[in-house]
């Protein structure tokens, strides 16, 4: 059954995109930035209503109280594809760091590109740390907040993974805070596979983390061991 719920959900996924990258983005690419933003971002909202129909996933933050108004650089763990759409929703306007491959997918890469994502090329690997940094520098001129997935690949859920330090880097020479953000997504959308498992992914957010005078490296680690602390158990 939950596979077939996966099958349902995706089904509606691709006629969304679809439509979106057909219709919706290209008269949205006339407006400004910050117009341009919630109209495309409603995609967003309709896949969280899907999921909740359909597979019977819903979300809730523990702690929303916590969520900061101003301006940061959000780290998060990355267990599923589920957290590339919906962090985003608390902390708008907002953009991703993002692999290339990922602006080359039909119709995906014409709706992620609206959002201005930073965009690394992997492929120069020695150039990654100042693509993130540059890019997201300009990003939070333009008074847009940062998303980063420190483990830099998806972890499945109860295993853990070395941070890497470009969000550290990003925030400090940036002098912008960081919000570290973990959460259980694995357990309802586990990474690779279609099933989906009904029940609520469980957000718990950090406190923001002033960045002056810090050091990458302590940085990141201070974060990590934050992050593999507090992940949601499956209650």
């Amino acid at each position: 059954m939950s596979f077939l719920r996966g099958i349902i959900f995706y089904l509606g996924y691709a006629i969304s995109i679809v439509f979106y990258g057909v219709i919706v983005t290209p008269l949205a690419w006339c407006l400004p930035f910050e117009k341009r933003y919630p109209i495309i971002t409603s995609w967003i909202r309709f896949l969280e209503w899907w999921l909740k129909v359909i597979c019977g996933i819903r979300y809730e933050i523990e702690n929303p109280e916590a969520l900061p108004s101003e301006l940061c650089v959000v780290v998060a763990n990355h267990q599923s594809v589920w957290e590339t759409f919906f962090i985003q929703q608390h902390f708008a306007p907002q953009c991703v760091a993002a692999k290339k491959e990922l602006i080359l997918i039909p119709f995906v890469g014409i709706t992620l590109r609206a959002l201005n994502p930073i965009i690394i090329d992997r492929s120069k690997k020695q150039n990654a740390l100042k693509q993130l940094v540059v890019q997201g520098k300009d990003r939070l001129m333009n008074n847009v907040s940062v998303l980063i997935f420190p483990e830099g690949t998806r972890v499945p859920y109860g295993e853990t993974a070395p941070h890497l330090g470009g969000g550290s880097m990003l925030a400090i020479q940036a002098n912008k805070p960081i919000l570290p953000i973990v959460h259980n997504s694995g357990l309802f959308w586990p990474a690779g596979k279609v099933t989906k498992y009904p029940g609520t992914i469980k957000i718990r957010i950090g406190e923001l983390i002033d960045t002056t005078g810090r050091k990458p490296k302590e940085l990141t680690r201070e974060i990590e061991l934050w992050m593999n602390e507090n992940i949601p158990d499956a209650s």
